[in-house]
């Protein structure tokens, strides 16, 4: 009896060692399949798994807008503000904007999307198809099939004097300005950005819009190395993502996301298109410095009339030291009564003790 105990302890030892042998074997497994796919994404993607992260999770979230609006700029590069996109290069890589979104897109470590008029669509269907591209633009291109595993692979090969970087003379830049009521924040975020190809006729005004890329999906790839934004400083101090979060840029509204998906020339036509510039500015300015865009403070900031306006209005000129002096006139006003209802009493009491000697007096 005592034998078949022990055996049945050292069979039921012998099967939890089985069992915690295999899931430590499954689980190192596991582990070597993720570290493996994680290389080859690196691998592909030439860019870590942290930096790949760092760009998604600096996404601004929208679950909590309240109010938003999207705006549409052009950026020439021609201005000096925008002169960084033009000139990115520095003294280790110079190479401008247009030409690293060139060859990260030919790497196809970054995805393009269709240009199409007056929508963006972010999907399979709509990726851009690169060699498409060089062929309408007529860029020349060597195409090499290269063996790999599995099925044959096509790789394209552009000379970097052949990437018309010289060409790309502006930007569209999609903005979104929102509040989220969760934070109680007004902030602007980045959409995507979509460069511009300008012909060879530069009077005529010929523009190509090439492609949209998702910033959220760029911004891993621009913000390392650094650039020179300005003339007045020649060092090299920011990048480029810091240029597009930042706003240090300057562009023109083109379009104002709207039902009828009209730009701002098919709504107000050349002559009145300036005007409308600024009156959207001027919105977005006022939106920009009120705190809470649906609370009843919004009207007393837009200047609506209310009954208690000179105590609020703290900006007229001595309207503390008029507070101060209507309250100094007031104390003194309760002094002086105070002290002419004590004179009456004892005014009051003297004559009424002088009639009662009188009286005494006179019986």
């Amino acid at each position: 009896m005592f034998d078949k105990l022990q055996l049945k302890k050292a069979l039921f030892m012998i099967s939890l060692l089985g069992t915690t042998f295999s899931l430590s074997a499954q689980e190192v497994s596991v582990r070597r399949g993720a570290k493996r796919r994680v290389t080859q994404e690196s691998k592909t993607l030439n860019l870590s798994r942290r930096a790949i992260n760092q760009g998604l999770n600096l996404k601004k979230d929208g679950e909590h807008r309240r109010w938003e609006k999207v705006i549409y700029r052009f950026l020439d590069l021609n201005q000096a503000e925008n002169a960084a996109l033009y000139y990115a290069g520095n003294e280790g890589k110079q190479e401008n904007l247009f030409s690293q979104l060139f060859k990260l897109i030919n790497n196809k470590e970054l995805k393009a999307y269709e240009y199409l008029d007056g929508v963006e669509l972010y999907d399979d269907k709509h990726q851009l198809d690169f060699k498409a591209l060089l062929d309408r633009f007529q860029i020349p291109y060597r195409a090499k099939t290269r063996r790999g595993r599995g099925a044959k692979q096509t790789a394209i090969e552009v000379e970097n004097n052949d990437i018309p970087s010289s060409e790309v003379r502006a930007y569209y830049v999609k903005e979104v300005w929102y509040f989220d009521q969760a934070k109680s924040d007004f902030d602007v975020s980045i959409e995507a950005i979509c460069p511009i190809m300008f012909g060879a006729d530069d009077e005529g005004g010929l523009t190509y819009p090439l492609f949209w890329l998702p910033y959220d999906k760029l911004r891993p790839y621009i913000n390392t190395d650094l650039v020179m934004l300005d003339d007045t400083n020649n060092i090299a101090e920011a990048t480029l993502d810091d240029f597009f979060t930042m706003r240090m840029y300057k562009g023109d509204i083109v379009k104002v996301k709207n039902l009828l998906n009209k730009s701002l020339v098919q709504q107000v036509g050349l002559d009145s298109i300036q005007a409308k510039r600024d009156s959207i500015e001027q919105g977005l300015k006022k939106m920009e410095t009120v705190s809470f865009a649906t609370s009843p403070m919004m009207k007393l900031k837009a200047g609506e009339e209310d009954s208690d306006a000179e105590v609020l209005d703290t900006n007229k000129e001595n309207s503390r030291d008029k507070r101060i002096k209507k309250g100094k006139k007031s104390k003194k006003k309760k002094a002086s009564k105070r002290k002419k209802h004590r004179k009456s009493k004892k005014s009051s009491k003297k004559t009424k003790r002088s009639s009662s000697k009188s009286v005494r007096g006179r019986f």
